[in-house]
């Protein structure tokens, strides 16, 4: 099925969702770069909140709502413009999320590997990681 056979099966809701990590995506990729990543993570906060317009998701609408916003961040980092690091999808989901009504906790960890540290991010609701199942390698900060 050709990508935009796909695109059109997405609800508008879904695609809504899709554009906006379209566009968060590479802005985040050169506001970390330009800013940091503390900066940046303040932006993305405030830019979630100027556009909230929903009141915090509880229950089963919270999985349900959190997994179709991861979905479609990861859509966005693999098929989008640039091809985002775990970093750049974490702030953008983490700021979906917020945005959408979904409270979620932005992780750092760090592992050693062969003499090297390598760092990772994720998002985690009520303790659970929503978009890596990697986290598990990694200390967190």
């Amino acid at each position: 099925m050709s990508k935009f056979r796909k695109l059109q099966q997405l609800s508008p809701g879904e695609r809504r969702i899709l554009a906006q990590a379209g566009v968060l995506l590479p802005l985040t990729s050169g506001g970390v770069y330009v800013f940091g990543v503390s900066r940046w993570q303040h932006v993305l906060a405030k830019l979630s909140k100027l556009g909230s317009r929903r009141s915090p998701v509880t229950g089963q609408d919270l999985s349900k709502r959190a997994s179709e916003i991861a979905l479609m961040v990861n859509v966005a980092a693999t098929h989008g413009v640039i091809r985002a690091h775990c970093l750049q999808r974490s702030l953008v989901l983490w700021s979906l999320l917020e945005r959408n009504g979904v409270e979620s906790e932005l992780r750092f960890g760090a592992r050693k590997e062969n003499g090297q540290i390598q760092a990772h991010a994720w998002v985690e609701i009520n303790g659970v990681a929503l978009n890596d199942d990697t986290h598990r390698d990694f200390s967190s900060l």
